[in-house]
């Protein structure tokens, strides 16, 4: 997570309800499903109070003359969504009592610049995965304060364990919990188990989800439903307050006005609320389309119910459009709307029951665009544009583009990928060390992962727990690979090579021979092949032969002079990786004498041979055995010498005999090979 003072993160855990304070330097107060008063009150019934009214159809017709593209709309606003909480500044309480004014990276765990927005972007299909995980991180901060604020006043054991432990993120406002849920069932994660805490859990607590009134269960049913949670046991309470998908149906049903539609206070003499008989709607959604079924007559009462208040809400619709609510036109409503026909799939764009004049619910909701800023405003006397209006149009857009893609609802969210899974691709991957001498043993070194978060700090990854590493030929000389593989929240695979390098070549010898220079050295395991390189003289080293591991470890450099200098190393290769360089070698060619021998008498030989002008002298060598064991040797110092007489030995007796010229350079020999043996007897 990204690194906070510590008197900062103290603030988290003790006021962790206060962090949504930061809408003040938004807009107004939050209310419970992120509506907001213009005049900063609330109104009592979770809707945005406010004067302005849209002055006149003629002022919508002329809006009108010049039609908004909706996907262009979609797209301009999911940027402008993201652009405004990336990174911004916000006011939350301190320790001291007062506020403070700090960098905010991503969505909060709040009703506006939070679930919301994440739910749109995220059924919208948005890619922004460092943006997805600062909310997720936002709200597991806020959940471990919740916990431990739970466990303190009642003695539960907080989450991260292997039991998950049920939480409420507020004592009386179960939407707090649903919003959640939602927000993260839309980025693909399981809300039944967030860091080891359920939210799903205080949904089960009906008398918990009705303190709400009708807003509780309608959200609780949403939230259940987007993901087709199993609704867990009561773990506290009168087990009579069990919630079942059942309950929360017939208690929504029993809610109805006797003229059909729906209100927060269920009062007939109020009249129906565009909004709540959407968001009623919106909860019948799935049993209505068939997605959930139920018992057959509840089935046909929920049926019977969406029927009539399709009606209802038709007869409600503006003549620009538009829906009202407490004397104003009004984006969020207009929204709700939207949202309800694209989820019974009906489309609010030509469905003639939502055409007034001309102007559909998708026109209506298109007037408060701000194609300028990407923003909606919530009513028409607005100038800018307002954020919880822009949210909510937002995912209405959302909710519209779905249904004509046939895909699954806003809030069929079945099919939701993981948002916040990030590709390795878009970490660093480093290895501690990348060029290796073969040793015969398995080559593994270690691998660290890193990703920058929102606000620009770097997290280290857990192996095993993030990624797994696995390794390819790292034994033998060559190029070996390391696969770095994301796991849980990562995913994808990078790869990375490293070199195993072949072991240091060692010449075991330089020689004359008849025909060149010969070189032997000793096998390097694993080479596939020996490089030879050359220096004639005083002049460069050139890359002179390659010989094949297959072929042995030797080679004869037959292009040489007499009496010249060359140097050699050798290096050994494979896959594509050289191994170090062998000591130098330096050697003079010396050409060996062609070796004449008679009899000159009994017991004498005659030895002569053509004079060697780059040799310094010669040797002779002779003795009664072809392997030349015991052998006698006679130095012939002066180089002009050709002629040798052996006197002395055994009459009749057979001798081998053979030459060797030498160049003698600062005190070191050099010897051409011997010249072939010649046999007589004596």
């Amino acid at each position: 997570m990204r690194k906070i003072k510590e008197n900062r993160e103290k603030m988290y855990r003790s006021h962790w309800t206060k962090i949504v304070s930061y809408m003040l330097v938004m807009v107004m107060a939050v209310s419970l499903f992120g509506q907001v008063a213009v005049n900063g009150a609330f109104d009592g019934t979770g809707k945005q109070a406010g004067t302005g009214v849209i002055a006149g159809l003629s002022q919508v017709e002329a809006a009108s003359d010049t039609s908004i593209d909706y996907k262009a709309a979609l797209k301009e606003t999911s940027v402008a969504i993201e652009k405004k909480l990336t990174t911004y500044k916000v006011e939350v309480a301190d320790e001291t009592g007062g506020t403070s004014v700090v960098d905010w990276y991503g969505p909060a765990n709040a009703s506006i610049g939070g679930e919301w927005a994440v739910i749109g972007e995220s059924r919208y299909g948005r890619k922004n995965v460092l943006w997805y995980r600062a909310y997720y991180e936002n709200l597991v901060r806020v959940l471990q304060a919740a916990g431990e604020a739970q466990a303190s006043a009642d003695g539960t054991t907080t989450g991260g364990s292997a039991k998950t432990v049920p939480l409420k993120l507020d004592s009386r406002k179960g939407t707090e919990n649903s919003r959640a849920i939602l927000a993260l069932t839309a980025m693909g994660i399981d809300a039944s188990n967030v860091e080891g805490y359920d939210l799903t859990a205080a949904l089960s607590d009906m008398t918990y989800v009705k303190k709400q009134g009708l807003n509780g269960p309608i959200w609780a049913l949403i939230a259940l439903d987007s993901g087709n949670y199993e609704i867990p046991q009561i773990t506290s309470g009168k087990t009579t307050a069990q919630v079942s998908r059942e309950k929360l149906l017939s208690y929504i049903l029993s809610s109805e006005l006797t003229d059909g539609g729906f209100n927060l206070t269920k009062s007939d003499s109020q009249g129906a609320d565009p909004d709540v008989t959407a968001m009623a709607l919106q909860a019948f959604a799935p049993y209505y389309t068939g997605r959930i079924t139920v018992g057959t007559e509840l089935q046909k009462q929920i049926r019977e119910a969406v029927d009539r208040n399709i009606q209802v809400l038709s007869d409600m619709q503006k003549t620009s459009g538009a829906y009202s609510s407490y004397g104003s036109e009004n984006a969020e409503s207009t929204a709700q709307v939207l949202v309800t026909l694209s989820s019974l799939g009906i489309d609010g764009s030509t469905d003639s029951r939502f055409v007034k004049n001309g102007k559909s619910v998708l026109d209506g909701l298109l007037y408060f665009y701000i194609s300028s800023t990407g923003m909606f405003k919530h009513v028409d006397t607005e100038k800018s544009g307002n954020q919880m209006a822009t949210e909510q149009s937002f995912y209405a857009l959302v909710a519209y583009q779905r249904f004509q893609n046939k895909k699954a609802t806003l809030y069929d969210m079945t099919d939701a990928d993981k948002a916040c899974v990030m590709d390795l691709t878009d970490c660093s991957v480093t290895i501690s060390k990348t060029a290796y001498i073969y040793t015969g043993k398995t080559i593994r070194p270690a691998v660290t992962v890193t990703c920058k978060k929102l606000d620009g700090t770097t997290i280290t990854l857990k192996k095993d727990t993030d990624y797994t590493v696995t390794y390819k030929n790292n034994k033998m000389s060559g190029k070996a690979t390391v696969v770095v593989k994301g796991k849980g929240d990562y995913t994808g695979s990078v790869s990375r090579t490293i070199t195993i390098a072949p072991t240091a070549t060692v010449i075991s010898s330089v020689t004359n021979t008849e025909t060149g220079i010969r070189l032997k050295w000793k096998k390097t395991t694993g080479a596939e092949k020996y490089i030879i390189y050359r220096k004639a003289g005083n002049g460069s080293w050139k890359k002179y032969k390659s010989v094949k591991a297959a072929n042995g470890c030797s080679f004869t450099d037959t292009k040489v002079t007499n009496g010249s200098k060359y140097a050699y190393k050798i290096r050994a290769y494979a896959d594509g990786v050289y191994g170090a360089y062998s000591s130098i070698h330096t050697i003079y060619r010396v050409k060996q004498p062609a070796l004449k021998v008679k009899k000159t008498g009994k017991g004498r030989l005659k030895c002569s041979w053509k004079k060697n002008t780059k040799a310094n002298s010669y040797q002779i060598m002779y003795g009664t055995k072809a392997s030349m064991q015991g052998a006698k040797t006679i130095a012939i110092k002066k180089a002009g010498t050709v002629k040798k007489t052996i006197a002395g030995l055994k009459a009749g007796k057979k001798y081998y005999v053979r030459i060797r010229s030498c160049k003698t350079v600062n005190k070191r020999k050099y010897y051409s090979s011997w010249s072939k043996t010649v046999n007589i007897r004596a």
